[in-house]
């Protein structure tokens, strides 16, 4: 399956969201601040990236 970038700053949203990803057979990374966001592009790809704006630090634009 895809392998899910989850860009959320709410622990309890981001738990949410891969945690429905993955009974679909996704593979999620978390993430949960725009520079943390940066950093994993920067060592890998990812199929797609679920990405909130209003992030701390470095926001989702």
């Amino acid at each position: 399956m895809a392998e899910i970038l989850i860009v959320e700053d709410e622990l309890s949203i981001n738990e949410l969201i891969r945690r429905n990803l993955s009974l679909t057979g996704h593979h999620c990374t978390q993430a949960f601040d725009g520079q943390s966001a940066v950093t994993l592009l920067e060592k890998g790809s990812f199929d797609l990236i679920v990405l909130d704006i209003m992030l701390p630090g470095l926001d989702g634009y």
